[in-house]
């Protein structure tokens, strides 16, 4: 009676331990890839969970125009950074960041990091990042997150606007390497806000498509919102400079 009592009790633990293992097993198989914080200049926004194979579970998604479809977009400016960070317990081996949509014909942003700076979006559209993190070298544990921005462009010529309402600030672009000839003096320099100087027009014109100009030399008088003038000499410079602005 004792051994059949053994038997049946050794059954019964073995049958439990079954029912537990495969329980967990249940829950390994059902459990979802962790979800990343993505945040722009430290400001938590929100991310969703798109194609996945996490522990043998393998999801598909529809195509990422549709999937975000609806979704509410979180606001962003140009030249901000996005950044990715997973819990430190499953932080993945590969992060790559790679943007969806753009306007017709132009560039794709992309980066093997876990951050990225937002371009310009030239479009009223909503512009869509997808987030790829591999937990091995072959990614056979993956998934894939997806966010969705709204991105004010920064005003053309950002980076040569007047950051003082009362003051002017200059861009001269010069022929190569007559930097020094076309210098302006201190005491003319001391009534801007800024004055940057240089001799690559083309360069200048690849990072900044606003810029037009195909003269040199040529000064671009800005105020702290636009381009307000420009004038090819330094006579002409120093009248508007030096009488105190454009009126």
């Amino acid at each position: 009676m004792k051994r059949k009592l053994l038997i049946y009790g050794t059954a019964a633990l073995l049958l439990l331990s079954m029912l537990i293992a495969m329980d967990r097993y249940k829950l390994y198989k059902e459990e979802k890839p962790p979800l990343p914080v993505v945040t722009i200049e430290g400001e938590e926004i929100a991310v969703f969970t798109g194609g996945y194979n996490w522990h043998g579970t393998r999801q598909t998604t529809e195509e990422p125009i549709k999937l975000m479809a609806g979704t509410i977009p979180s606001k962003a400016m140009e030249r901000q950074k996005l950044t990715v960070t997973f819990p430190a317990d499953k932080k993945p081996k590969q992060i790559s960041i790679t943007q969806v949509n753009s306007v017709p014909g132009g560039e794709k942003l992309s980066a093997q990091s876990d951050t990225i700076l937002i371009p310009k979006s030239q479009t009223v559209q909503n512009i869509l990042f997808q987030i790829t993190a591999g937990w091995d070298e072959e990614f056979n544990s993956f998934s894939t997150y997806f966010v969705n921005l709204a991105i004010e462009d920064l005003p053309n010529y950002y980076d040569f606007l007047s950051k003082d309402t009362e003051k002017l600030s200059v861009l001269a672009i010069v022929p190569r390497g007559d930097s020094e000839k076309y210098d302006i003096p201190d005491e003319v320099k001391a009534k801007l806000d800024s004055f940057q100087i240089s001799d690559d027009i083309n360069g200048l014109k690849e990072r900044y498509p606003e810029l037009t100009t195909n003269v040199t030399p040529v000064y671009m008088i800005f105020t702290n919102t636009h381009l307000a003038i420009s004038v090819l000499d330094k006579e002409a410079l120093f009248s508007i400079i030096m009488d105190d602005g454009l009126d």
